[in-house]
């Protein structure tokens, strides 16, 4: 498996912004409804996106001739960082 090295610089994350849990919630329903949108353009069946120790996972899920979206939203979580 390849693992990418990022410059020593990278970072996307904002962790010296203090967000409020309501501007939080509001980026994160966003960043759903962005994913969603993705997802129905480009015919995928699974998005991620992490940003301000926020973790999304978006899986489509086939059903009795249907189709929904399973949606995990990860406050908070660990992440390691690959050099």
């Amino acid at each position: 498996m390849y693992i990418p090295k990022y410059p020593e610089d990278f970072n996307d994350s904002l962790r010296n912004k203090k967000t409020s849990e309501g501007d939080l919630n509001n980026k994160i329903n966003n960043e759903i409804s962005n994913m969603i949108e993705f997802m129905e353009e480009n015919q995928t069946n699974n998005h991620s996106v992490a940003f301000e120790d926020v973790l999304i996972i978006i899986d489509r899920i086939y059903e009795d001739d249907d189709n929904y979206f399973e949606i995990s939203v990860a406050k908070h979580h660990s992440r390691g960082i690959v050099r």
